[in-house]
């Protein structure tokens, strides 16, 4: 193996391990003080998106570099690196803006959705893309904006929600991502363009990763989750973009299903509630099962493998070459969100009777 290849595959996490090393023993840095709401009990450094997403950047400009100079056969991936780089730079650095803005000075969720909105909407007319919904084709481009933006919102905001435990939302990130390739793009396999902008990505969060391990000592903050937010998004799209599919808006439960289902459910109990929906607290079940004997690290691994049965499913009973399918692709969706949600109100219920005895 050429000794700088491997050296261009372990500096960047080593360089992340570095940047985040330095940022959490500083003296500078955004701080998070806990409150009723937190599940930690100590002042702990935040806004940890300001370091792995501009180190993923430069990551991602430095894959372009050497593709253009013809190294390590990076070279086939500088057409849709120059294709990619114009709208995750612009989107990662919007929404990292955004978040830290927010950690800094908490805006008021009006201000936020404005500009979450006013941007994404924006990004969705510049990129043109070709969307279906439930396998029907959607025909006119301003529609198309219409229901990315408002999607693309509500998810980027959803991921925001669930960025409350340690280590639980980069690691469902990593987890679903073992099944991107089967389910949005054959560039998210091994040799992909995609493969190589997600490890880009993961290389650029390894010292995250390495300091958010539970006990925490630093958190990723709205800077960081708004900024993965819309890599959660704009990713798959992106990958379907080059091809003449189109991009299935549907397919996004599979990113995430228990993001959706804890989120979703824990929403519409918090508005027959009539409590403020995008008021911090503690109602999620990842939050309840902390509680519990699992605790954090337990409750942290349970709820990310819980997502990889929707991926497995998908593999096997759509994209499994050389087989009899007896299942549509909708047949399926429905029956994934029928289950897990059936699963989901089923623990929930246990845990809330549970919480209330020993109260």
């Amino acid at each position: 193996m050429d000794p700088f290849f491997l050296l261009v595959c372990i500096s960047p996490a080593i360089l992340s391990l570095i940047f985040h090393g330095f940022y959490v023993h500083s003296r500078i840095g955004v701080k998070d003080v806990p409150n009723e709401r937190s599940l930690h009990t100590e002042v702990t450094k935040k806004s940890g998106g300001m370091i792995f997403l501009p180190l993923f950047l430069v990551f991602l400009l430095g894959i372009a570099y050497l593709g253009e100079n013809g190294r390590f056969g990076f070279e086939a991936h500088t057409a849709n690196l120059r294709y990619l780089l114009p709208y995750l730079l612009s989107g990662v650095l919007a929404f990292g803006c955004i978040g830290f803005l927010d950690d800094l000075y908490s805006l008021s969720p009006k201000i936020r959705l404005f500009l979450e909105a006013g941007f994404l909407g924006f990004w969705t007319f510049f990129l043109s893309p070709n969307l279906s919904l439930f396998e029907i084709q959607i025909p006119y481009l301003w529609v198309a904006v219409v229901l990315l933006t408002f999607l693309g919102v509500f998810m980027i905001n959803l991921v925001n929600f669930m960025d409350g435990l340690d280590l639980y939302l980069i690691g469902t990130v990593f987890y679903s991502s073992l099944f991107w390739w089967t389910i949005y793009s054959g560039q998210f396999a091994f040799g992909g363009t995609l493969f190589f902008v997600t490890v880009c990505l993961f290389q650029a969060a390894a010292g995250f990763v390495y300091y958010n391990f539970p006990k925490a000592k630093l958190f990723m903050g709205d800077s960081g989750s708004l900024g993965l937010g819309f890599l959660l998004i704009s990713l798959p799209v992106l990958g379907t973009k080059p091809e003449t599919t189109n991009f299935e808006l549907a397919s996004f439960f599979y990113l995430f299903p228990i993001f959706w289902i804890d989120g979703i459910i824990t929403i519409l109990i918090r508005s027959y509630e009539k409590k403020h929906i995008f008021q911090a607290h503690r109602e999620h079940l990842y939050q309840y099962l902390t509680e519990t004997k699992l605790g954090k690290k337990w409750t942290c691994f349970w709820m990310t493998l819980a997502n990889l049965p929707a991926g497995i499913c998908y593999f096997y009973f759509i994209d499994l070459p050389g087989k009899s399918t007896f299942l549509s692709k909708n047949q399926l969706l429905i029956l994934l969100i029928l289950g897990y949600t059936v699963v989901y109100i089923v623990l929930r219920i246990v845990v809330t009777a549970r919480r209330k005895n020993l109260a």
